[in-house]
């Protein structure tokens, strides 16, 4: 009886060090993973009836034209002749360069076509026009 009573009174202690560890990890992990998502500039991306969706859009260079008719690669404000240099840049690593345009819809055709054309002259010959699905 007495050896019940000793194992009833002992108190139960949980090592809370390895759950305190873990959450920190969790919080590194989580502000790291939220500093590497890439901003992008703020365009509103106009609809079509026959847009698809590419297999895969994260080896693409990626030029932005906003309702401003700025450009922007990445998140990088260019010019046309810069746009066209760093594409130029793009085509001598890899002569398969792919191109995604990325524009406003209220953004005027001649912009987009001086784009294409830039991209055109410097040699990517891969180019896509973001979308969302109607």
């Amino acid at each position: 009886m007495d050896l019940e009573q000793h194992n009833q009174d002992e108190e139960v202690e949980i090592n809370m060090s390895p759950m305190i560890d873990m959450v920190f990890l969790l919080l590194i992990f989580f502000i790291v993973a939220s500093i590497v998502v890439e901003d992008k500039v703020r365009v509103d991306i106009p609809s079509a009836v026959y847009a698809k969706v590419p297999e895969k859009i994260t080896d693409r260079v990626v030029i932005s034209i906003n309702k401003r008719e700025e450009l922007f690669v990445g998140t990088t404000k260019v010019s046309i002749e810069e746009l066209k240099g760093l594409v130029e840049k793009a085509v001598e690593a890899d002569p398969k360069v792919r191109v995604m345009i990325r524009e406003d819809g209220n953004v005027e055709y001649r912009v987009s076509d001086e784009v294409m054309t830039a991209c055109g002259d410097a040699g990517a010959v891969d180019m896509i026009f973001a979308a969302f699905e109607e």
